[in-house]
């Protein structure tokens, strides 16, 4: 092998080597543990939007440190064999030559071995590659095509607010009332939980399990709108488009659609971001609204964290919803808040120092300013005509934040409020449920009769049917979520 080649094969492999690894370790460090899913999802779909600050981080925390271990390992591994190159004109045997070559090149192999090895204990990659292996019915066995359910609406049809919480987990509520902190950080949310409905896994206040396939943002959003997990491989090549995805799924946009609602989406972001136009153009039609629109109706000067804070958020959002319910025909409208996103949150100028923390600041305000929304839409004329859903989207990404204890028994769950429900519920305590029965819940709440109460993998936590978590157990339906479902791929997916 000539000796240029050589070098630059080392170098490569040293490069990459050290890119892998220091990148795993500042991914853990930033965001917790992350599933191989979602990794393999965020690397297929846009990220357009994606927080400068993190890229920021990642550029100064990592590049620095990947250039320098790149450069002081590649030049004590191919020092030898340039030094080779200057003395071959002494005439050297050539045995000692080749020798020098690969030793230096199995010492390269040898630190790519090492940090795939690494990679491979670190991550779940080998129960990832060991589901793709295998394949489950379950999914077949268990769906109900919510195109084949008879579901009827009330005469009246009610609006429906639906507001995705980033991040919010019942954790943040007090000891007393079922959470982990001494002194509740959301007591506005925690006070909304036990005055309306509140599906909880125990006693007190609890919520939703944040199961596979629903772990990140976009994924809680597909369990709820469509009912199922978001699961994808690696050879799938499915988000070509933005408006494919999950072209066989059918759901929550749509129902709602075709019985003449104005779907409606506010984020404070970039909707592009992790394909979420795709989701919500593609399934309802909506309407979105982002930070380039307020950008282009001249409403933002200049980026705030993702696009723009919850702040303005709110702010806009009693705009729009005045504006829909002006309209002679029923609205959903949907949002997602994003302060209390992770690595620390944004702290506003609203934010108080309560907890000398800014993450536990940032959650406390977030807490206040969906106490003060909700108070302000019970003020509207169209609230006696509204439902709102509450739900978390899925639990904190903040490492080390309320972290259980081996051995302690606690089970982390997403808030889960419903307000100004159509219907009554009857069995709100010891329930074991999804984020993906959202889908029929939140229909049952808006008044609509469903056909035996199950829509895609959801049930209807109104009535008696028992849940898949119910039925199964939580461990039994991930460890077959995670497995290959031709049905999903082929009926779902597409």
């Amino acid at each position: 092998m000539k000796k240029k080649i050589l070098c630059i094969i080392i170098v490569l492999l040293v490069l990459l080597s050290f890119l892998a690894t220091v990148s795993l370790e500042w991914l853990y460090n930033t965001f917790g543990h992350l599933t191989m899913d979602e990794i393999v999802f965020h690397m297929k779909v846009p990220m357009e939007g994606t927080n400068s600050d993190t890229v920021f981080k990642y550029i100064w925390q990592c590049i620095p440190i990947i250039i320098i271990c790149s450069v002081v390992v590649s030049f004590i591994l191919i020092y030898p064999i340039l030094k080779d190159i200057k003395i071959r004109k002494k005439k050297v045997n050539t045995s000692q030559n080749s020798r020098t070559k690969w030793i230096s090149l199995v010492l390269a192999m040898a630190v790519f071995v090492a940090c795939c090895v690494r990679i491979f204990n670190v991550t779940d990659m080998k129960e990832y590659f060991e589901n793709q292996l295998e394949k489950s019915e379950f999914i077949e066995q268990e769906y109900i095509d919510p195109k084949n359910v008879n579901i009827q609406f009330p005469e009246n049809k009610r609006n429906l607010i639906y507001i995705y919480l980033e991040s919010m987990e019942n954790t943040y509520c007090s000891k007393e009332s079922g959470g982990l902190a001494e002194k509740s950080l959301i007591p506005e949310i925690e006070k909304l939980a036990k005055e309306n409905i509140n599906f909880s896994n125990n006693e007190k206040i609890g919520g939703a399990y944040s199961i596979f396939g629903t772990t990140w943002t976009v994924g809680s959003m597909t369990a709820q709108c469509l009912g199922v997990p978001l699961k994808i491989g690696i050879e799938d090549d499915w988000l070509s488009g933005y408006n494919n995805f999950l072209t066989g799924g059918y759901g929550l946009g749509e129902i709602l659609e075709k019985e003449g609602y104005h779907n409606y989406l506010l984020l404070g972001s970039d909707a592009n971001f992790g394909g979420r136009r795709g989701l919500y153009e593609g399934h309802g039609n909506y309407e979105i609204w982002d930070v380039h629109s307020a950008f282009k109706e001249e409403k933002l000067k200049d980026w705030i964290w993702w696009g723009y804070n919850d702040e303005l958020l709110f702010t806009f959002a009693k705009e729009k919803i005045t504006n829909l319910a002006k309209e002679n025909r029923p609205f959903n409208f949907t949002m997602l808040t994003v302060d209390t996103h992770f690595p620390d949150g944004f702290s506003c100028s609203d934010c108080e120092d309560k907890w000398g923390e800014q993450y536990k600041n940032v959650i406390s305000c977030s807490s206040k300013k969906v106490g003060e929304f909700i108070k302000w839409i019970k003020e509207q004329s169209f609230y006696e005509n509204t439902t709102i859903v509450l739900v978390g989207d899925h639990l904190t990404m903040q490492k080390d934040f309320f972290e259980l204890e081996e051995g302690q028994d606690y089970e982390k769950t997403v808030v889960s409020i419903i307000i100004n429900s159509a219907i009554q519920a009857t069995n709100t305590k010891n329930r074991k449920y999804s984020t993906m029965d959202f889908l029929p819940t939140t229909l049952a709440a808006l008044g609509t009769e469903i056909d035996g109460n199950k829509l895609a993998l959801g049930v209807n936590l109104f009535s008696e049917e028992k849940t898949l978590l119910e039925k199964y157990g939580r461990e039994y339906v991930e460890t077959e979520l995670k497995k290959v479902s031709e049905f999903y791929d082929e009926e779902i997916l597409k």
